[in-house]
């Protein structure tokens, strides 16, 4: 017997294609009756301060001002808003942290039973040099992982 899913934990990182994953996201927590969970991981922001002899060569991060988790808690709370409204279960988190650690780390610590991500569509020179969130989340997640292709718009 298939086990029933309950909660779907959608990342999301605020940019152009954040309507399209919440979208797709929204579609399968209703189609599925599961509760959806909004995340938005903000990265930590670090300045980089020269150290050693050759100054040039190595950093060291040095902590900067954090970023804003009021107003992108606002800005989730929005989004959630018209799913609500349309009889959804919506919960909305915000982190600071590695995206693809916090994802995973939310994912266990809420129960999801998925997780859903958006694709920039970058390609393979942009991952050598940067990674991928959603590559590194595939890589390490023992749920089901659903990614919603979003290209150009």
């Amino acid at each position: 017997m298939l086990g029933v899913m309950k909660t779907i934990l959608a990342a999301i990182d605020l940019s152009p294609i954040t309507h399209k994953v919440v979208e797709g996201a929204g579609r399968l927590a209703s189609d599925l009756h599961a509760k959806l969970i909004l995340l938005a991981v903000l990265e930590p922001v670090a300045a980089y301060v020269p150290v050693g002899a050759a100054m040039d060569v190595i950093t060291a991060p040095m902590p900067m001002e954090p970023p804003d988790q009021g107003s992108v808690k606002e800005r989730l709370e929005s989004i959630a808003a018209p799913l609500r409204a349309a009889g959804l279960s919506v919960e909305t988190v915000v982190s600071v942290a590695l995206p693809s650690e916090e994802i995973l780390d939310q994912a266990g610590s809420t129960g999801a039973d998925m997780i859903v991500l958006g694709s920039h569509g970058h390609g393979a020179l942009y991952h050598l040099f940067s990674g991928s969130v959603v590559t590194s989340v595939l890589e390490k997640s023992t749920l089901p992982v659903t990614v919603i292709p979003v290209r150009g718009k």
